[in-house]
């Protein structure tokens, strides 16, 4: 059986991805502290950039070029995510869908994860009741149906781990 779970390496040309990183660890953008899923003793930062079918952020079009290698047609939600260093490697709320409706996972949305940068976290994804681990690699992406439940993992190695996480059709 073909996996639904794609890796794409050096999705963006250099100087397009170094400069998206420069944007999102620069000390311009606002990032906000959340609980993960929940979960009372899990946080992270996020910056909303299209919630509630609205762009909420100034970073929308920074993406642009990232938008258009995923032929978009309509967003769901886009967010970046941003987790400090821990002392231990673990999964971050452990496994999710992104997108419910009526509780079920829904069917025709995708979601995709732009490593940022390169740590030790990493993301899994369960595929056929396996875990595929998806390593954090700056500048790949992982593409996979919004029916497979998925979760990140933190990291030891460097200070922040960035990732986009994108939902769309």
């Amino acid at each position: 059986m073909d996996s639904q779970i794609k890796i794409h390496k050096n999705v963006l040309d250099k100087q397009t991805y170094e400069n998206i990183y420069e944007q999102i660890t620069s000390t311009n953008i606002a990032w906000f502290k959340v609980r993960i899923l929940d979960e009372k003793n899990q946080h992270q930062f996020i910056h909303k950039i299209y919630f509630e079918n609205n762009v909420t952020s100034t970073y929308f079009e920074t993406f642009i070029p990232l938008y258009d290698k995923l032929d978009i047609k309509v967003f769901s939600r886009v967010k970046l995510n941003c987790n400090w260093k821990q002392s231990k490697n673990e999964q971050l709320g452990g496994l999710h869908y992104d997108f419910l409706w009526n509780k079920n996972p829904v069917e025709n949305v995708n979601v995709a994860i732009f490593y940022l940068n390169t740590t030790n976290g990493s993301t899994l994804i369960e595929e056929n009741n396996k875990l595929v681990e998806v390593k954090c690699e700056a500048n790949s992406l992982v593409v996979f149906p919004n029916t497979y439940k998925h979760t990140g993992t933190s990291h030891t190695d460097e200070p922040f781990r960035y990732v986009l996480n994108l939902n769309y059709i």
